[in-house]
């Protein structure tokens, strides 16, 4: 399952999905037009109250316990700190995207005996 975490303020993309996207009027006009999102889709707060390297780590970890079947997490509308990519290593393969970066599930690769 991939899901989608946008931290853009003034979203006008397309998502589809499992969405969390950041409080902000525009963000919630958008939240409320669409009809395809995943039922634990929301409109969120990031912890603290502000968008910084902790709490996009915190809503990736959040991710994941909500979507224990993640195969990848899409963020956007942050860049990728050399930070959050240490914090991340052991969660899976990050790489850096046009609007922010994704955390893939690794493959399990099984081999006979």
């Amino acid at each position: 399952m991939r899901v989608s975490i946008i931290f853009d303020p003034s979203f006008q993309g397309t998502a589809g999905g499992a969405v969390w996207i950041v409080e902000s009027a525009t963000n919630r006009q958008w939240f409320e037009r669409k009809q395809d999102l995943d039922q634990q889709s929301a409109v969120f707060t990031p912890e603290g109250g502000t968008v910084g390297p902790s709490a996009i780590v915190r809503s990736i970890w959040n991710a994941q316990e909500h979507y224990p079947e993640w195969s990848e997490i899409t963020v956007s509308g942050v860049p990728l700190t050399t930070d959050m990519s240490a914090e991340l290593e052991g969660e899976g393969v990050v790489r850096e995207t046009e609007s922010g970066f994704s955390l893939a599930r690794p493959e399990v690769r099984y081999t006979r005996a």
